[in-house]
């Protein structure tokens, strides 16, 4: 009969991360042997298990079985044991599928499952880590190892399991104890166990320190130690553990271990005092609470000492997916680096977490949502025990605070409906505002023009304010004068669609402005959560529907005709003033009521006119972190957006980009000269403020249809729409769907146009994305595979809405709807089907009356405003060059087409080839202008007429729009250039245009003054000093260069005075000199000063040397005193060399200029840090050792001789002279006749063997007798002649009339030379010196003792005793 293997696919059903050799969870269970049975009362069962790696670390063994047979049926401590099918991988092998099998009646695999297990080998330990889903049934559980527990009065060295056991070992009581403490400098944390002393001696200890039942680092006592130290770097890998410490003992004869023994557990770490809290969407901050249980020390406290922590959120419920990305539900001070200083560390670390708005109705918990908080490593330089700690995660359960169906709109003629769902109509032509954050400077407002007869109106501008940046968009301008150089007439042009984006101060990064459909729809997102759509409708483009949807940063926080979005429908009539408050009746006409009227702005008072207080910062992302009061800089924020997952989903949809309008506003921040231009009566806002007359609408409807057949006209429109059905089942109860066949028949029965169903659905559809993209029942659900095989559920934001959208402008009748995309009839194109194909777009003029001065703009693009131009790769401008003077436009032949850029469907952009015309006033100004005529196709085939741009500059140029230009007056024209009065000469400052003095040729510089000279007071030289000095002035005009020179000859022949003023000189005596400096700017204006240079003795004493100056007194100096022995500013302080204790073995004495080490015993040297031959007792049988010129004396007594010297022999032991290395670092040592000699100095150097230095140009004495030598860079230099004498320092002769005593030199007169004499004797005595200590220093030889030359201690006391040696 064939067995049948039922096999359980259990493993893959949760996320697992991390690498499995670290990231498990440990199990000491010794009851999990094979060897265990399961007793009534104690039957283990693992269908509970979370899904996880585990590792089994009990000493009953490591691995799952993989023999059957080694298990019966009550193996395991369970009455189903499992084992594993398969062989164990090897580390090559990675992680492996193996099926864990539950043994059953006569078969091993009565059911199986998969598992993973992976072979891990770390800090030279090899184990295997095993992932394990739960059991399929109870009681059944994972085997692991085969040991037992030895028998009663057995231990063994597998901690008292088998195998080895035995009855040979110490029964002792430890009773160990764990405690913590501070030591050394730096100090650092250490662990200590504290053990009672066992009465046995013969004993070794055996400390394990174990962190979570894992045995991490282990010390071995054998000196009867009560006391085991954990040093803090064996302690960082029980970091964030609990670590006790096992003791047992064993006897050093051999034998087992007796019982282990555990101490108390202590954490080392940081505890979570706060386990679980809850925080609301947008509401308090509630804290984590954390408490280190160890001190923080830092290596280098004196340059402060803190640690950094860091916090970051994971969704635990589920990952809700937008756009491919998982919204974030919770932040706390995202990104936010807290740094705790030691003092802080020792209390309770609490941190804020704060739940964000996330647009979601997502709570699966009673309205909450179960999170994790989690913490990044810490990190900090200093403290190393620290640095790298991994916090365990928090729990955070949110509150969803999320609402539904909140939605602002003004529609069509206009219909409005506020955020709490209250509709009316206003008839009214203005400026209002229709949404105004109560504490933000954030604000929407709407202009409105009697439309259709003028019986109702229509929104036809809206300007948006978010902190000091304003979109304008508008169709409010009506028609225009405009000149058409095609036609050479003024015409009037209609104004189509005009944008732009204002800025009134700093502007931050989270207003976001995007175009869609071609520029008839815009999207606008605020720094809080809320954003709003505009779509552009109309047959002409001229009207326009808002829809505003807020965030919960807005609730109980808006005024205007949007309402207060509170829940309270009874008080959304709340005026400007907000305090009186108007009952609006539903669906009611209220034009011209007090609540309209208060929120109507007069003119001087709109965003248009740029009137707006400004706001004091940039308007970013809410910061869900408020950085401490008491230090504000502690902490930095970043701020986190708040995801809107229909925002999302609206902004990714295809054809949707970032407003040109913005772009081009915050690239032009720094400057005004932009090519951005505008013409402000495209802006304009006319219109007739009095209540309209026209009778209100009444039945049948313009157009002859009953309220019956508009009212089934609308229903049918609205609800068998595309997204009727989904949204008529999502919004069931909502009053929306009955508002918008409402708003329809209202719309007919006043115009009669049946086209206004479309709106009515668009109306519908904006409410329904609400409902569907806030509400999470709504969305889908997804199972994703993950790397390491493991699925991941999701939910995915129902973007297939968009499927079912209606189309804009209803393609324009010229197209079919599919999915939200026009598919456009043959000969029409565009995101409506509004544009023929066939016909190119119109061109009606270039703003600024298509001037364009190179002064106030670069004048390298420009926009085109006109109609039907098509966002395409075909979109391009044709631009043909003319030139342009008081005869008018004159055509060149040839013309180039370059790509446009696409802003709207009413405004491009043309990048223009580059021009003659520069902005150089340096360089000049053109005489001539230059035109361009510019043409637009949609296809690269069909251009509209021509519209005329002529580049010009001003400075010298009158242009005007009808293509005419003249020179203007006031200007030079020089050698056919054009410049304005005070233009300079290109090469020459001092050269101008001044047409009053003449208009052709260049003049001479006005007005130019001298340079004025810096005061100095008395300027002071040091004698036999090189005088360096910068003399300065300064140009009124700030001109870069002066020159400076003396006007005659200088004071002094050695004195000399560069032109960039450096004045240089060596004075000799004792003098006051005073001398006449001048400066001269390029222009040749020139100024003198009167400089007195006083030549005194240098107050520097004992070898310190004087700065190149001093001004006022020769003591407001402080003297260089490197390498004198002395300090202070004259250098007249002695330093205590001693304070920095320089004798290494010795005790040092403080000198006058220097110091001296008196040595210890056995060492020698000028800081005592030589060991003498006799440091390492070289004299045999333990003899008496005592240093002596070039050899060792050992004084050797008998055994039993003690007090009787007779019996003593001296012997002495002759050096190895070459052995103290007494030669230059690679030169040779022999020795003659136990003299030593250094060979010559290596290449590239010169000395005696023992000092050598590198050759260099002075050491060939190159310089005058007395004369300074100084090596640098390609040579030397020598310094001035001796007093006297006059030369370059190589050659020096005398002076006329100046001698020396009996007409020699220095070094000739008789007293000097014998001063010389005295000199090289005391130097020669001071080498031979040198030498005869380095022999008395070498080192030691090695003989037999046959070899040694014996002597009596008797005849040894008639020879002088060795001479105290004293290095200095």
């Amino acid at each position: 009969m064939m067995i049948l293997t039922p096999v359980i696919l259990l493993l893959y059903s949760a996320v697992v991360y991390g690498d499995p050799c670290t990231d498990y969870e440990a199990i000491d269970d010794p009851s999990r042997s094979t060897g265990a049975q399961a007793v009534p009362g104690n039957v283990r069962c693992d269908s509970g298990l979370r899904t996880q790696w585990y590792r089994f670390i009990s000493h009953a063994g490591g691995e799952i079985p993989t023999d059957c047979s080694l298990l019966g049926p009550r193996s395991c401590s369970t009455l189903g044991p499992v084992w594993m099918k398969g062989t164990l991988p090897t580390q090559t092998d990675g992680e492996v599928i193996r099926q864990a099998c539950r043994i059953a009646i006569g078969n091993c695999e009565g059911i199986c499952w998969d598992i993973k297990v992976k072979s891990c080998v770390r800090d030279g330990q090899s184990y295997y880590v095993y992932l394990l889903p739960p059991t399929p049934g109870c009681p059944e559980a994972y085997c692991a190892g085969t040991e037992v527990p030895c028998p009663a009065g057995q231990s063994s060295e597998n901690y008292g399991f088998t195998p080895g056991c035995t009855a040979d070992f110490p029964d002792i009581t430890t009773n160990p104890r764990l405690t913590n403490s501070t030591i050394g400098v730096p100090p650092e944390v250490v662990m200590l166990c504290d053990f009672d002393l066992p009465t046995r001696e013969n004993l070794t200890m055996e400390v394990n320190w174990v962190a979570d039942n894992e045995i991490f680092h282990q010390t071995t006592l054998t000196n009867g130690e009560q006391r085991a130290f954990l040093s803090q770097i064996e302690l960082k890998p029980g970091m964030g553990k609990t670590i006790t410490c096992q003791v047992r003992g064993r006897f050093q004869s051999g034998g087992a271990p007796g019982a282990t023994e555990v101490s108390n557990g202590f954490f080392a770490g940081i505890k979570i005092l706060t386990e679980i809290i809850e925080v609301d969407e947008n509401g308090d901050e509630k804290y984590i609470q954390l408490q280190p249980t160890l001190p923080l020390l830092c290596s280098e406290p004196e340059f402060g000492c803190s640690m950094s922590v860091q916090v970051e959120f994971r969704d635990v419920d589920y990952s809700a997916q937008c756009q491919g990305n998982s919204i974030p539900d919770a932040v706390s001070r995202q990104n936010c680096q807290w740094l705790f200083t030691s003092a802080e560390w020792n209390g309770i670390l609490e941190f804020p977490v704060k739940a964000v708005r996330d647009f979601q109705i997502d709570g699966t918990h009673n309205g909450l949502r179960y999170m994790k908080v989690g913490f990044r490593q810490m990190s900090s330089r200093q403290a190393d025990l620290w640095h790298g700690y991994q916090l365990e995660d928090v729990d955070v359960l949110t509150r969803d605070k999320d609402r539904q169906g909140a939605i602002c709109k003004s529609e069509t003629d206009p219909h409005y409906r506020t955020f709490d769902g209250k509709r009316f109509h206003v008839h009214q032509s203005g400026t209002f505002v229709l949404y105004r954050h109560r504490v933000l400077p954030i604000e929407v407002q709407t202009r409105t023009q009697m439309c259709n007869a003028g019986n109702v109106a229509c929104n036809c501008g809206v300007s948006v304010r978010s902190g000091n940046e304003v979109f304008i968009l508008t169709k409010c301008s009506g028609s225009r004068p405009r000149f058409n150089w095609y036609t050479s007439n003024y015409n009037q042009v209609h104004i189509p669609l005009a944008t732009r984006v204002r800025h009134y101060g700093a502007v931050g990064e989270d207003t976001r402005f995007y175009i869609a459909n071609g520029g008839e729809e815009y999207l606008v997102y605020f720094p809080t959560g809320s954003w709003m759509k505009i779509t552009v409708t109309g047959a002409q483009k001229q009207y326009m529907n808002v829809y505003i949807y807020p965030s919960t940063d807005d609730f109980g926080k808006t005024a205007g005709l949007c309402g207060t979005f509170d829940d309270n429908t009874e008080n959304d009539g709340l005026r400007s003033d907000l305090l009186t408050t108007d009952i609006i009746r539903d669906s009611a006409v209220i034009t011209g009521t007090a609540f309209v009227n208060s929120w109507k702005l007069t003119n001087g008072r709109t965003l248009v006119e740029g009137v707006l207080p400004p706001a004091p910062l940039p308007l970013d992302e809410r910061r869900y972190c408020t950085c401490a009061q008491d230090d504000p800089e502690t902490i930095v924020c970043d701020s986190t957006l708040a995801y809107n997952c229909l925002w999302e989903t609206e902004r990714s949809r295809a054809g949707v980009r970032t407003a040109p309008e913005q772009e081009h506003a915050r690239k032009r921040r720094s400057t005004s000269y932009n090519d951005e231009v505008y013409d402000d009566d495209m802006f304009a806002f006319d219109y007739d403020d009095s209540i309209p007359t026209v009778p209100p609408p009444s039945w049948p409807a313009p157009n002859g249809m009953t309220e019956a057949e508009t009212r089934a006209y609308c229903e049918d429109a609205v609800l068998n729409s595309p997204a009727g059905a989904l949204c008529a089942s999502a919004m069931e109860g909502s009053s929306d769907i009955e508002g918008a066949v409402e708003w329809c028949v209202a719309d007919i029965q006043a115009t009669g146009d049946t086209s206004w169903a479309k709106d009515a659905v668009t109306s519908m559809e904006e409410s329904c994305s609400d409902i569907l993209y806030k509400n999470t029942t709504f969305w889908t659900s997804n199972n994703n595979e993950t790397t390491n095989g493991t699925t991941n559920a999701t939910l995915a934001a129902p973007s297939f809405f968009f499927e079912t959208v209606s189309c804009p402008s209803n393609c324009s009748q010229r197209g079919v709807c599919d999915k939200g995309r026009c598919v456009c009839e043959k000969g029409f194109e565009g995101p409506s089907c509004s544009i023929e194909s066939d016909k190119p777009p119109d061109a009606f003029f270039i703003p600024k009356e298509g001037l364009c001065d190179i002064n106030t703009r670069p004048c390298e693009r420009t926009p085109v405003i006109g109609e039907n131009f098509l966002e395409s790769e075909n979109l391009t401008c044709s631009l043909q060059s003319a030139t342009v003077d008081q005869n008018g436009v004159h055509v060149l032949e040839g013309n180039i087409t370059v790509e446009a850029e696409f802003e709207n469907f009413a405004r491009v952009v043309c990048p223009l080839p580059r021009s003659r015309v520069r902005r150089s006033a340096a360089a000049g100004h053109r005489t001539t202008a230059e035109a361009t005529l510019v043409s637009i196709s949609n296809d690269g085939v069909r251009f509209s007429p021509p519209v005329l741009l002529i580049t010009y500059d001003a400075v010298c140029q009158d242009c005007n729009v009808t293509g005419f230009c003249v020179l203007r007056n006031n200007s030079c024209e020089i050698d056919g250039t054009c410049y304005a009065y005070g233009d300079t000469k290109i090469d020459n400052w001092c050269r101008q245009c001044l047409p009053s003095t003449s208009v052709s040729t260049w003049s001479e510089r006005r007005n130019n003054a001298p340079p004025a000279f810096q005061p100095t007071g008395n300027i002071i030289a040091f004698i036999n000093h090189n005088f360096d000095f910068i003399v300065k002035a300064e140009d009124p005009e700030n001109r870069p260069h002066l020159s400076y020179s003396f006007p005659g000859a200088p004071p002094d022949p050695n004195m000399s005075l560069s032109s960039d003023g450096r004045l240089k000189w060596t004075p000799r005596r004792h003098s006051d000199t005073i001398m006449i400096v001048a400066a001269a700017d390029e222009c040749g204006a020139s100024s003198t000063e009167s400089l007195t240079v006083m030549a005194r003795d240098c107050p520097c004493q004992n070898g310190g040397s004087c700065p190149s100056f001093a001004l006022d007194s020769p003591d407001n100096i402080t003297c260089t005193c490197n390498g004198t022995g002395f300090t202070g500013q004259m250098c007249d302080v002695d330093v205590d060399e001693c304070l920095n204790s320089p004798c290494d073995h010795g005790v040092c004495s403080n000198n006058i200029g220097s110091f001296q080490c008196d040595c210890e015993q056995y060492y020698t040297g000028p800081l005592c840090d030589q060991e003498t031959p006799c440091f390492s007792n070289p004299c045999p049988d333990n003899g008496t050792c005592a240093d002596i010129p070039g050899a060792v004396q050992c004084t050797i007594c008998p055994e039993g001789s003690s007090g009787d010297s007779s019996l003593c022999v001296v012997i002495e032991i002759p050096l190895d002279p070459c052995s103290s290395n007494p030669c230059y670092p690679d030169v040779t040592c022999d020795v003659v006749d136990d003299v030593y000699t250094c060979g010559p100095c290596p290449a590239g150097m010169t000395g005696d063997g023992v000092s050598c230095v590198e050759i260099s140009d002075c050491s060939s004495q190159p310089c005058y007798p007395e004369v300074t030598c100084t090596d640098g860079p390609g040579g030397h230099e020598c310094g001035d002649c001796p007093q006297g004498m006059t030369g370059d320092g190589e050659t020096c002769t005398h002076l006329t009339g100046v001698t020396d005593q009996h007409g020699s030199s220095w070094y000739e007169q008789p007293v000097n030379i014998a001063l010389l004499s005295i000199g090289a004797v005391v130097i020669a005595a001071a080498l031979i010196g040198v030498a005869v200590w380095r022999a008395k220093v070498g080192s030691r030889g090695k003989y037999k003792m046959g070899d040694l030359p014996l002597m009596p201690l008797g005849e040894r006391k008639n020879r002088d005793a060795p001479e105290d040696h004293k290095a200095y």
